[in-house]
């Protein structure tokens, strides 16, 4: 590092990054982002087989339901010509398909008007030509919508929500950003000893930033989830980095060193604790690749690479914009607005024993807590309550029950299994309604006379899909008993059938997440036990400061259980293997810096030292994170999105309470025992 700041090396770094990250900046316009959560479904499971059959053997579409109000049945003639003409429009499947929209209402079963006609509204099945997530689907419901402009009308279905999902995720990007830097600007000013500093490390980290953001292009897609989160949780991850060594280098300009030599100094002395910080944190993500439920693998690589790439800009660009705004740094130089250097109180460490107990009753209580919450496994669509989306759903469900519709693709059924089927199901709570071909025409009808485009909708070469509306349109119960119970039916009545909707792929995802979820937390403990392992060349402090965070992860989750609310399992996994990886290193510089004045001072006094000297970057560090996690929970209209930020902000928190609470009475206790199994602390130090 000092031949590179002494020579013409940091130019070539600078113009090397420069390049890196105008190539990065241009590749995020190619980055692909998925919305349906399914495809992280292992490629073995029902839904995704079932997926991929029905598009086969029905084109790649997707149904929405159109209700148009104070309607006669017989207007639906016009309506339906209508829809029928628009380009991506498959089908339309409405009353005047199943009886003779003159026909008297009085005189029409009861049991199919409830399905097309309701309090002077008519429902309209439309197919449209595209999938559930393609981007043309948009412009399809638009025209639609151009349509029915002359009607009262309301329109739900999978489709809709994803576009709602999709626009609300490209604002919270920047909606998220916008609020979290202005905090993280605060909150560096307030410990910061320079007016620049946070311009340098916003600066040093947004060149991360576009490095990750730039390189998803050549994973070929990401998730909005992951795309949603990771430039916050990038920011706030990694920002320890940069704090580290500003401190470090700010306390060598203190000590009277010169530049290069403080930046060389620093650099060196904050090396252990910015790779263990680094590679702990990437430890936790990559764990989540070891889920079958992929979308732990598109998380764990997205966020553990931008890990990697903030180690990097600190490594090697932020001393060299160290050394160019060195004057800057010193122009600008101010006191602490928020500053700690209290003299030593030894006394107070005689109650080591008292936290230490108090901290085995917390971690065993909280443990025992933690265990007793109720998981959800799905994630719901993002809603935004005063949307179109919305008020259009919840019209069409006061006329027509609930929309939860599971598709059942069966292979190389006859007319009176079919039947059969729909009978055995029909009297069911769990049903609202089925839409099959067995029930909207008399089956004595030879099918081959039925008008063809009625005929498609629902069979397709040696495939027949039936489309069933259950009771319960919430994860729940319920809904897995629905699903269930569809399952051992259908396995009753045909030889090879495929489930595919909401509930089923609930229903999977969770069996899916439960088999990950001892691997993922096992790995990522035994994954951060073997880092700091490495890095501290020690056999103690390792499981001291994992255990440490693991209780802290224990007290998040616990309040998780007090708060009474349902916990999403895959933000339980998320944020076990993010808290872990993510805020551990809280610990490793604590204890970095008390083995280093451990060699020459007291236990009491080494601690008191570190103390002094870690918590400014401790709370900096959480104060970002749990900033940026609390906007993430505030801000996103995402369930998911919305539940893992709450989780991420209290446990950044509370992993800094616990670590500057407990964490140094613990050392103490255990000093003897650290100093026997410490390599480079077994020498030179002062036993009392």
């Amino acid at each position: 590092m000092e031949k590179i700041l002494s020579g013409k090396g940091k130019w070539l770094v600078i113009v090397l990054f420069l390049l890196l990250t105008i190539a990065a900046g241009v590749s995020i316009f190619f980055v692909h982002i998925n919305y349906d959560l399914t495809k992280y479904l292992p490629k073995n499971s029902q839904t995704a087989i079932g997926v991929d059959l029905m598009e086969d053997a029905f084109g790649d579409s997707t149904s929405i339901q159109v209700m148009v109000s104070n309607v006669i049945p017989t207007d639906g003639n016009n309506i339906v010509s209508q829809l029928r003409e628009l380009d991506g429009v498959e089908s339309v499947v409405w009353l005047g398909d199943v009886v003779n929209p003159a026909t008297p209402i009085e005189t029409i079963d009861e049991a199919i008007l409830e399905r097309f006609y309701v309090d002077e509204s008519l429902l309209f099945i439309v197919t449209i030509a595209c999938g559930a997530y393609d981007s043309e689907a948009d412009s399809i419901i638009t025209t639609i919508r151009n349509t029915l402009e002359g009607y009262e009308y309301a329109i739900r279905g999978e489709v809709l929500n994803n576009i709602e999902a999709t626009k609300i995720a490209s604002r919270e990007i920047i909606k998220v950003m916008i609020i979290i830097i202005p905090l993280c600007i605060i909150v560096l000013i307030l410990t910061s000893k320079s007016w620049f500093e946070p311009v340098l490390i916003l600066g040093n980290l947004a060149v991360a930033v576009v490095f990750n953001m730039g390189s998803n292009a050549i994973l070929g897609s990401v998730s909005y989830i992951t795309m949603t989160m990771t430039m916050a949780l990038q920011l706030a991850l990694s920002m320890d980095y940069s704090l580290f060594l500003l401190h470090r280098y700010q306390e060598e300009r203190d000590r009277g060193v010169d530049i290069i030599p403080a930046i060389v100094s620093a650099t060196k002395k904050t090396f252990t604790s910015i790779t263990g910080s680094a590679l702990t944190t990437i430890a936790g993500f990559l764990a989540l690749c070891l889920m079958q439920y992929s979308i732990g693998t598109d998380l764990g690589i997205v966020l553990s690479k931008g890990v990697f790439c903030s180690y990097l800009t600190s490594i090697f660009l932020l001393p060299i914009l160290l050394y160019f705004s060195a004057s800057i740094l010193q122009k600008t130089k101010h006191r602490p607005l928020f500053h700690r250097n209290k003299p030593p109180k030894t006394k107070a460490y005689r109650a080591r024993y008292i936290f230490a107990v108090i901290f085995i009753v917390l971690a065993v209580g909280s443990y025992y807590l933690q265990n007793q919450n109720s998981f959800i496994y799905g994630n719901s669509s993002a809603q935004d309550p005063n949307s179109v989306v919305t008020r259009d759903n919840e019209t069409i469900t006061a006329h027509f029950g609930s929309f939860n519709p599971v598709v059942v693709l069966v292979k190389n059924t006859s007319v009176s299994e079919e039947a059969a089927f729909v009978d055995s199901i029909s009297a069911s709570d769990y049903i609202v309604s089925i839409d099959a071909l067995s029930s909207v025409v008399d089956n004595s009808i030879p099918r081959e006379m039925l008008p063809e485009s009625l005929v498609s909708v629902y069979v397709s070469g040696e495939y027949t899909r039936l489309i069933v509306y259950l009771a319960s349109d919430e994860e729940n119960d319920e809904m897995y008993a629905a699903s269930e119970f569809l399952h051992i039916q259908a396995s009753n009545a045909f030889t090879t059938y495929y489930l595919v909707g909401f509930a089923p792929a609930t229903a999977e995802i969770r069996s899916t997440v439960l088999d990950d979820s001892a691997l993922v937390l096992w790995v990522t403990f035994l994954a951060i036990v073997f880092v700091v392992l490495l890095l501290f060349r020690s056999l103690s402090i390792p499981v001291i400061l994992t255990v440490i965070i693991q209780a802290a992860v224990w007290v998040n989750f616990a309040i998780g259980l007090i708060e009474g609310r349902p916990m999403l399992f895959i933000g339980y996994l998320i944020v076990s293997a993010l808290q872990m990886g993510g805020t551990v290193d809280y610990g490793i510089l604590l204890s970095t810096r008390y083995l280093e004045y451990r060699k020459a001072e007291t236990p009491e006094m080494a601690m008191q030292m570190a103390t002094n000297k870690s918590t400014l970057s401790i709370l900096t560090s959480s104060l970002v994170l749990a900033f940026a996690g609390f906007t993430e929970g505030i801000v996103s209209s995402i369930p998911a999105v919305s539940a893992i930020g709450n989780l991420i902000g209290r446990g950044a928190i509370l992993s800094a309470l616990v670590t500057l609470v407990f964490l140094p009475y613990i050392i103490l206790v255990f000093d003897k025992i650290i100093q026997k199994t410490t390599l480079h602390s077994k020498r030179g130090v002062i036993t009392k």
